[in-house]
């Protein structure tokens, strides 16, 4: 395996005017820094301790009382990052992200999918009332984005996938900041405007939606915290036509979306526009992931990149916090993140094609009651089984995701009951 690039591997000096995301030690006030990812067998052999017990996000609210005695600062570690694998598809980033996750002693979070926004918590999958939907009231996934891209709401698919990102990504800021554990993810929201310009390039978003969609997600760009690190996976566009052929997905195969023109359009994209603006703010490594590389060598160069660095204005920027406080409030944007997803909600009367019309709206509502389970709120449909009704006051769970069903919600919660049996100390 050649590493093709190594870009933004800098050490530099401190600067206490500044104080990044860190630690306090036994001395009180003074402060020491996180710098280096480390492997699982280096921490063990240097006597790291597990980290102190991570506080129940899912089930628990983050009150007033709780930002002030639950130990933020304490869970946080060195391998306390996030992790984001960019590359084209059949890249194998997820056979790579549990890899790593597995060696550095994180958690590996599966790239969202359109089941997780249409498919009810009752099991309905709300893309089968297509058929009694006109064409602008539908559902557009990635399977019909490949079969068919010139669908009227194909534009709002690439909206709804920004959407389901950016949730996730949520999801991996606030389990850091609740328990310490980094985070490696396939992809994140902050490579969708890479698609979005390949699929304005071949005729599938009107320029003006392209320019609303960029607004939009640079909207929610700017409420969160970028990557720690990228890692992205090289393969020329020969290689990615030649293992979707082999991987032999039907509506891959007979896409009339996956040409080679469109393939190099988002990988120019990713090395001209992508790379070149994350890495003002993020270390990123690049590979040639042609033949799949060793494992162990990107640990190996991941352990050198030195996180100490202190620039308001570029490296590690959104990790710098003047004060703890700073810290808990923007944790507590997370943990009511309804509140991140209205601040980019909006409307732009000159691209309809990425919002419902009232008719639409009205027209999805009146067939969604009519499912199973569509009728009220999930835990309140007593024709599926739903019993207790009368005894409940919430309707949901302190833990709310614009997913449906989030599958990432069942690794994190098997990781959790891990990480509470592993801590020590108590909050």
């Amino acid at each position: 395996m050649a590493s093709i690039a190594r870009i933004g591997i800098t050490k530099l000096g401190y600067n206490n005017l500044v104080r990044q995301l860190c630690k306090v030690t036994t001395a009180g006030n003074c402060w020491y820094q996180v710098a280096f990812i480390s492997r699982k067998a280096k921490r063990v052999a240097a006597g790291i301790r597990a980290r102190l017990q991570p506080f129940d996000y899912m089930n628990k609210q983050y009150t007033m009382w709780q930002q002030l005695v639950d130990p933020i600062i304490d869970r946080l570690d060195d391998n306390s990052k996030i992790i984001v694998i960019e590359g084209p598809m059949t890249s194998n980033k997820a056979k790579l992200g549990q890899k790593l996750a597995d060696e550095l002693d994180m958690i590996y979070l599966p790239s969202p999918n359109f089941d997780e926004y249409y498919i009810t918590n009752y099991g309905y999958d709300l893309r089968t009332l297509d058929d009694r939907l006109s064409i602008g009231a539908q559902s557009c996934d990635l399977k019909k984005f490949l079969t068919n891209p010139h669908h009227p709401n194909v534009p709002m698919f690439q909206l709804h996938y920004f959407q389901l990102k950016y949730d996730q990504y949520i999801t991996a800021l606030l389990h850091l900041l609740c328990t310490g554990q980094g985070v490696i993810l396939n992809r994140s929201f902050y490579s969708s405007f890479v698609f979005a310009q390949a699929m304005t390039n071949a005729g599938y978003m009107r320029p003006q939606a392209l320019r609303f969609y960029n607004k939009v997600v640079g909207m929610a760009e700017d409420a969160v915290m970028r990557p720690h690190l990228v890692i992205y996976l090289d393969l020329p566009v020969d290689v990615v036509q030649e293992r979707i052929k082999k991987r032999g997905i039907p509506y891959e195969v007979n896409s009339k979306v996956l040409t080679r023109e469109y393939l190099t359009d988002i990988e120019t994209s990713y090395k001209q526009n992508y790379l070149k603006k994350v890495m003002s703010h993020s270390h990123v490594l690049m590979y040639d992931w042609t033949e799949e590389g060793d494992v162990m060598s990107v640990i190996d160069d991941i352990e050198e990149l030195n996180f100490n660095i202190y620039d308001k204005n570029g490296k590690m920027a959104d990790w710098i916090f003047e004060t703890v406080q700073e810290l808990r409030i923007k944790r507590t944007y997370l943990h009511e993140r309804f509140y991140l997803h209205q601040d980019y909600l909006t409307i732009d009367l000159n691209v309809p094609e990425l919002a419902y019309t009232p008719d639409e709206v009205k027209e999805i509502h009146e067939n969604y009651i009519t499912i199973p389970g569509g009728k009220y709120d999930t835990g309140f449909n007593t024709d599926m089984g739903d019993k207790g009704i009368l005894w409940k006051y919430q309707l949901s769970k302190i833990h709310r995701s614009l997913r449906t069903r989030p599958r990432d919600m069942e690794v994190l919660k098997e990781e959790f009951k891990k990480l509470k049996a592993a801590a020590f100390g108590s909050k």
